[in-house]
């Protein structure tokens, strides 16, 4: 295998062709086919001379996975034992620890220098947010069924979500020995999140549909972003999680939510979906300043920078010869109304003299 000092045009036209190799396997929402994903798992336990599991349990969703876990260590035998934490980080270890390492250190005698392929990594990898979101969902409805040792932290070493195996792809085309890792690709193909543990394999469906924005992050103004065939689900605006009701209900939100929602980009969408002028008088806002160009509002939040907005009167009037009034949001720094209006302008409170409204 010769040394790489440089990869060749050839060599950088598979990054994007792995990358969206790769992506459509985290996106798949084909139907799981149990006799593959069974011969896959022989495969794969048996490169770590292991046999496959005598029970592999086929669920809906990651949350029925997590649930069944937490039920058996609930009971009081043996098997409460085989589905530890401890029991799934041996597996992942056992079955496929050394072989990225192996795989790592090939790569580390091919090339020249290791940081000619360090962009190679972020270039390779399709970040599909899906991971943290949908162990996050799950986390509250684990936690009222089960007592903390009891609740399954859900490990995703292996299924579909795992595109991190795009980078062993692309060094395997590089001609770095991979087929050990076969096994673990072909399991990301067949299947959505699978928990392993020597005697039990745990795997779920695959998401009946994954929307995303334009930016490829998790998106869905009209419904869940992320939905299983049981119905568990995610609801994400551009890339955030936020509460079911958000999406499904936004008239519903209230000024007492917003308050307390401590998540700082979940709290702003919920504050657009509610009406930030709405908001400013709803949650008691106080008027601090006004003058000749405005009244300045200020309330003031345990969770983020004090809301503060100069209430300005339009000077051109609509066709019924009223004057509408506009909300402009300013800085908290803002004590006086013509300060925070010069400062909608760029200007300094001082520079801002106008002598003709429009």
């Amino acid at each position: 295998m010769r040394r790489v000092h440089k990869l060749s045009c050839a060599q950088l036209a598979l990054i994007p062709l792995v990358r969206e190799e790769w992506q459509k396997i985290g996106l798949d929402t084909s139907p799981v086919e149990p006799a593959k994903v069974r011969e896959i798992l022989g495969q794969l336990y048996g490169n770590g001379r292991k046999p496959a599991p005598s029970h592999i349990i086929h669920l809906a969703s990651p949350l029925e996975i997590a649930l069944a876990i937490g039920k058996l260590r609930l009971a009081d035998n043996p098997v409460c034992h085989q589905v530890s934490d401890a029991v799934s980080a041996q597996v992942k270890q056992a079955l496929r620890q050394p072989i990225t390492d192996r795989i790592n250190e090939q790569v580390a005698g091919l090339v020249t220098s290791q940081d000619s392929f360090e962009f190679t990594v972020a270039e390779l990898v399709p970040d599909l947010q899906v991971i943290e979101h949908v162990q996050a969902q799950l986390r509250e409805p684990v936690r009222d069924r089960f007592p903390a040792p009891k609740a399954s932290s859900l490990p995703c070493d292996f299924g579909q979500f795992d595109v991190s195996l795009a980078w062993f792809d692309f060094v395997g085309r590089l001609g770095v020995d991979v087929a050990k890792l076969v096994p673990t690709f072909d399991l990301a193909k067949a299947c959505g999140w699978a928990v392993l543990y020597w005697d039990w394999a745990f795997v779920s469906a695959k998401p009946e549909y994954i929307q995303r924005d334009e930016q490829g992050r998790l998106h869905c103004e009209t419904g869940a972003a992320l939905r299983y065939p049981d119905g568990f689900s995610v609801f994400a605006l551009h890339g955030s999680r936020v509460p079911e009701k958000l999406v499904m209900a936004p008239e519903t939100i209230t000024v007492a939510e917003i308050e307390m929602e401590q998540n700082v980009e979940v709290r702003r969408m919920m504050l657009e979906r509610y009406g930030i002028q709405r908001f400013l008088f709803d949650s008691g806002a106080k008027e601090i300043h006004r003058d000749d160009f405005g009244i300045l509002y200020r309330k003031d939040s345990r969770q983020d920078e004090p809301l503060v907005m100069v209430k300005v009167v339009n000077a051109t009037p609509e066709p019924d010869g009223s004057y509408r009034d506009y909300f402009l949001r300013v800085p908290p720094t803002m004590k006086r109304a013509r300060q925070a209006v010069a400062w909608t302008f760029a200007k300094a409170e001082n520079d801002y003299s106008p002598t003709l409204q429009t």
